[in-house]
This record gives C-alpha cells, sequence and structure tokens, in this order.
C-alpha cells in the first residue's frame, strides 16, 4: 500500500499555492523518501515525509506519512495523518485522482479505528485551579470525558491544584481498547500541611564567626609571641658584639649593627601589633562566646506550673530546668 501511495507522487495542487522554493523542497523530499521507503528503509524515509508535509502539505504526502506512522506503532500519529489527507483532498484538482486519494484515506482510517486505543479522563468535583497533564502536555478541561486516540504502552496523567495532593496515574493502552480514567484530588488536610518538613530548626547557639574571629585572634598572638623572641634574640646579639665606650658605642668589625638593630625594632613594632590585634580578636570572641552561651541556657530553661491540692490544703507546684 504505501508504494502505491508513492507512486502517485505530489499530484494534489494546493489551493493558495505555497512558495516556490518551498514547494521545490517539499517534492525533492518526498522523492527522497519514497526511494528509501521503497528500499525498506523506513527510519531514513519517513522523517523526509514529515518534512516535506511541514514545507507543502498534499494528500499524497499525508497518506505516505499515516503508512509510516502505522509501520513505526504510532496509530494515533497514523490516525492525525489520514485525517490530514482528507483535510487536503479538495485540493487535488483531477477528479479521478481525487476521489481515489479519498478512498484510500477513508479505507486507512476504516482499518485503524478497530486497532486504535483510546483514553478517556474523568475528573470528580474539579477544584479551582485544577491542572491536568498527559505525557507531560496540557489536557484542557474541554477534553474531559472524551475518548481521545493514543498510541499503545503506557502514558502518564498528573493532576495538581492549589491545596490539594497531588495525583499521579500510569496507565498502559493497548490496541482496540478505551480505557477510562477518574481522578479526584484529596484536600490537604490542616494537620497533615501542619505535619510537611519544614527544615530543622536550629536553637541559639555560638556563631561561627565567633570561632573564626576566636582562632584567628589565637593565631596572631601566637605570630606576636615570635616575634617577641626574636626581638630579645637580636638584643642579645647587640649586647655580645657592641659595648659603650666614652665618646659612643663600639662594635665588633666584621659584626652588622645595623641589621640586627633593624631587626630589633621591626620584631617589637610586629610584637606590639599582632599582639594588640589578636587580643582584640579573642576578646570580642570571647564575649559572643559568653553572650551566646548564655543565650541558649536561658532558652532551655523551661517551667510548669501545676496545682496541687491535699486534705489540709493546696498550692501551686513548679517543675522545670533553671
Amino acid at each position: 500500500m504505501l508504494a502505491c501511495v508513492a507512486w502517485l507522487g505530489h499530484a494534489g495542487l494546493a489551493t493558495a499555492a505555497p512558495a516556490r522554493s518551498d514547494r521545490a523542497a517539499a517534492e525533492a523530499l518526498f522523492n527522497d523518501a519514497r526511494k528509501r521507503v521503497e528500499a525498506g528503509d523506513y527510519a531514513a524515509g519517513c522523517p523526509k515525509f514529515a518534512e516535506s508535509m511541514a514545507l507543502y502539505p498534499t494528500t499524497s504526502t499525508a497518506l505516505n506519512l499515516a503508512k509510516c506512522h502505522e509501520h513505526a506503532g504510532a496509530l494515533a500519529a497514523a490516525w492525525d495523518a489520514y485525517h490530514a489527507a482528507l483535510a487536503h483532498v479538495d485540493e487535488t484538482k483531477d477528479a479521478r485522482r481525487r476521489k481515489g486519494l479519498e478512498a484510500l484515506a477513508r479505507d486507512g482510517l476504516a482499518a485503524l479505528e478497530p486497532r486504535l486505543p483510546r483514553l478517556r479522563v474523568l475528573v470528580d468535583d474539579p477544584p479551582a485551579g485544577l491542572a491536568v497533564t498527559r505525557d507531560g502536555q496540557p489536557v484542557p478541561a474541554s477534553a474531559f470525558g472524551e475518548a481521545v486516540p493514543l498510541d499503545p504502552g503506557a502514558h502518564q496523567l498528573e493532576a495538581t491544584a492549589p491545596g490539594h495532593q497531588p495525583l499521579r496515574r500510569t496507565v498502559d493502552l493497548a490496541e482496540g481498547e478505551t480505557e477510562s480514567v477518574s481522578l479526584k484530588l484529596a484536600p490537604i488536610r490542616a494537620d497533615e500541611a501542619d505535619a510537611k518538613p519544614r527544615g530543622k530548626r536550629r536553637g541559639p547557639g555560638v556563631p561561627a564567626w565567633a570561632w573564626a574571629t576566636g582562632g584567628v585572634g589565637l593565631g596572631l598572638m601566637g605570630a606576636s609571641v615570635y616575634f617577641l623572641v626574636d626581638n630579645r634574640a637580636a638584643i642579645d646579639d647587640l649586647k655580645t658584639h657592641c659595648r659603650d665606650v666614652p665618646g659612643g658605642t663600639y662594635c665588633d668589625p666584621d659584626y652588622d649593627f645595623a641589621a640586627d638593630n633593624a631587626r630589633k625594632n621591626r620584631d617589637l613594632g610586629l610584637f606590639i601589633g599582632l599582639g594588640s590585634a589578636g587580643l582584640v580578636a579573642v576578646t570580642v570572641a570571647i564575649v559572643e562566646i559568653a553572650r551566646s552561651t548564655a543565650a541558649k541556657r536561658k532558652s532551655e530553661r523551661r517551667a510548669t506550673a501545676s496545682p496541687w491540692f491535699a486534705p489540709g490544703g493546696g498550692g501551686l507546684g513548679v517543675v522545670g530546668r533553671f
């Protein structure tokens, strides 16, 4: 049947002719597709029929495309292609050819109808904002209750609405059967809404920056101690190699007095600067850690009061953590 349809070629002439380049490209694609399909290469030929149909739709192209879809098991797509063939059949001017093309399209539909699976989607009490999708594509409300032709196989249905639990269903359709699926969304109860995970709340605690600041402060203080030690070593070297004499200071001839003197002054400045900065950082960290710890202990305090009664009197008892 496919080869016979292909042999009809591009006989259908559109009433509103497309651009000459589109028609030429469509015809070239059609001829290439026909050769490939006649050779049994459906995988390469059928997409070219679809491209030709998109550029310049004709009844003969639609018929070939329908047969391609049937060969691939895409019955719903074949059904659409047969209807497309009928939609364009009046564009064929030759009456005899037009009659033959129409007969092929109707015969194809008649043979396909018993095999075509259909799915009917029913929605009970559709809530406001309802959205239904089938295989990821929206299903309009106007299609609810209609037996829609689909390809055989598994199809995914999903329904969502504000304030309702989402619903997902999988329907497996076989050739020739019509399935009806009823969707009813359950509202989300108040207790279920409260039970939703909200993320773990963390009680008051010491912020990370306080620990980081304290660590940096300790590092600075440690570095300042190093420079203090080096400062003392420089002073010892100066005392060892230099001594006061009448009229000034005398140093050993091979001793570099300027280097050790500069080292002494540099180390003293770094000791004071780094030590002061480290002390400030540690102090800030200690204050914040103490404040955060106190706040955490305060939040953990719990007290409950309960009355008590006895034959001789009564009172109020307080139980908790302090």
